[in-house]
């Protein structure tokens, strides 16, 4: 059985091992393109989004998606799809979350046969992993479908994994004015920051990050100014999975708060 090593250990984004409650009706999100050298060589192998949130049709399930391959433009897919050199997982942590200090005990893996849009993709899991860590083999498989089409696999699982439009929202010229770019291919002389915020359309637009609330644009002085989503003509390569959340609870317990990452790896640990 091959040993996969990840490419990156996660979507850079995710480093403080996103958490999210089970029972809870929100989502949780974030965001990372093209975040190392090494993705960048193989942007099938590139995580741009992990998402999480409740079935809005059933309290009972989980939805979770992973985005791969960023900056496909509108439309453009032809023959981009998963990458049959990695294998593509979600790690979750059901137990001592609220410690800050866990790793994986559930693991869903998947794996493409072949290159081009008429692949077929094997979930293996939910289950726990054989390895925790870097180091990775295949847990049990659970069943095998086709590309670009929405799937049942048994025990309760729907799949998909296709092309959708990037969902998330960033203005990255201004981003580049804030922090200037630093790809030397690009600028081999970093030019000096232009601007101190992002655009915020109003200054009664609030600012709330996890949860807290900083004031409005204006009162913290910020650059008011329509934002520009640089990623609305793009589109990704989208790999979800619906399943019932007493999959992802822990053995004697009920569904809680996990944690939840995404990573993607090859079996030397570097992008093909």
């Amino acid at each position: 059985m091959k040993l996969f090593r990840p490419i990156v250990t996660m979507a850079a984004v995710f480093l403080f091992a996103f958490t999210v409650s089970l029972y809870s009706v929100r989502a949780v999100r974030g965001s990372d393109h093209q975040d190392s050298p090494t993705v960048v060589a193989n942007p099938l192998a590139d995580i741009t989004d992990v998402f999480a949130f409740p079935d809005p049709h059933n309290a009972a399930r989980v939805v979770l998606v992973m985005n791969v391959r960023p900056l496909i433009p509108s439309g453009m897919f032809g023959g981009i799809a998963l990458d049959p050199n990695v294998l593509y997982q979600f790690k979750v942590a059901n137990s001592g979350v609220s410690s800050g200090s866990f790793t994986e005990n559930t693991v869903l893996q998947f794996m493409a046969d072949s290159t081009g849009t008429s692949q077929k993709i094997t979930l293996y899991g939910p289950a726990a992993p054989n390895e925790v860590g870097t180091a990775n083999t295949l847990v049990a498989k659970t069943g095998t479908f086709s590309f670009d089409k929405p799937s049942r696999v048994g025990h309760g699982i729907q799949v998909f994994v296709g092309p959708r439009r990037d969902p998330f929202f960033f203005d990255l010229a201004q981003f580049f004015k804030i922090i200037p770019d630093r790809n030397y291919m690009n600028h081999p002389h970093t030019p000096p920051a232009t601007a101190s915020s992002f655009r915020f359309a109003s200054k009664s637009q609030k600012i709330i990050l996890n949860g807290v609330s900083y004031g409005t644009a204006g009162s913290n002085h910020c650059v008011i100014k329509k934002p520009q989503d640089f990623l609305a003509p793009y589109d990704v390569v989208s790999i979800v999975v619906e399943m019932p959340k007493a999959m992802l609870a822990p053995p004697s317990g009920s569904p809680g708060v996990i944690g939840l990452w995404a990573t993607t790896g090859t079996p030397n640990g570097q992008s093909e």
